[in-house]
């Protein structure tokens, strides 16, 4: 099942990230021009707390180990 995760605007060239069951991002919305910087990271979907409406978005590049977190606040997770 895939998730929608929707970031509060903030001037940001995208808004929404698609994520797979893993969290792993497969789709960003609006296509920014530059999509494949965020294609292949990760969301920690299933972690109920780092993935809060109202918080940072946290995110982890393909190659890291670790998490850090987006300038932007999560706005709606959704389930698809």
């Amino acid at each position: 099942m895939n998730t929608k995760v929707t970031l509060i605007d903030s001037g940001q060239d995208f808004q929404i990230f698609i994520c797979d069951d893993t969290g792993k991002i497969i789709e960003v919305y609006p296509e920014p021009e530059i999509k494949s910087i965020w294609i292949g990271s990760y969301l920690p979907i299933n972690d109920e707390n780092l993935m809060q409406e109202g918080l940072y978005c946290p995110i982890r590049k393909a190659y890291s180990s670790s998490y850090g977190y987006l300038r932007h606040k999560i706005e709606k997770i959704e389930k698809l």
